[in-house]
């Protein structure tokens, strides 16, 4: 029995470490390796020009891609702490992108009304959203990416980003990639 809780204690810290291993040269690499954004446009709530938006016109910013819904209680009780945070680092080059995986253009813009949201909010038809879902694996929702100046996927938060621990872990990783040079980890 105790073989077994080492052998999951050490995969756990395999998983867990920031510097993976690769087979290629048998070492630990100095950095780690990050997804490329799967890339997408969306319209913008309260964009009255219906342009889309695409997600790699971001690169440059550090972005926090959440994936929400107005139905979604974890992901109102969100909004607060990102409004907050958007109004802390938007001026150094921080985006957050709410994107709404299921609601109609007339469902968002009555849920603004009740509420405040600071940040971007965008929003598609249900084929298109089907399509991005799948490519970001979102199961359930809230759902959050950390996207750094390069447009690599750094981080993914699956639950509510809520309370002093989540917040500051966000807080954390934010300032390290608002930090960061442009030099991609990807060769």
């Amino acid at each position: 029995m105790k073989y077994i809780f080492f052998i999951i204690c050490l995969f756990s810290t395999i998983i867990a470490n920031d510097t993976p291993y690769t087979n290629e040269d048998d070492s630990f690499q100095n950095e780690p390796e990050y997804i490329p954004i799967y890339d997408f446009s969306l319209k913008l709530l309260n964009d009255t020009s219906d342009v889309q938006v695409k997600l790699s016109d971001f690169k440059g910013d550090v972005v926090l891609l959440n994936f929400w819904a107005t139905w979604c209680g974890p992901c109102i009780i969100e909004i607060p702490e990102f409004n907050s945070l958007y109004k802390k680092y938007k001026d150094q080059g921080f985006e957050i992108l709410g994107v709404s995986v299921s609601d109609t253009k007339q469902q968002l813009e009555k849920f603004q009304k009740k509420f405040d949201v600071d940040y971007k909010i965008l929003y598609s038809s249900p084929d298109i959203m089907n399509e991005i879902n799948i490519n970001y694996g979102v199961n359930s929702v809230p759902l959050s990416y950390l996207i750094n100046r390069e447009s690599f996927v750094v981080r993914g938060y699956p639950s509510a980003i809520i309370g002093d621990y989540w917040t500051n872990a966000l807080t954390t990783d934010i300032e390290k990639f608002l930090e960061t040079s442009s030099k991609t980890p990807y060769k």
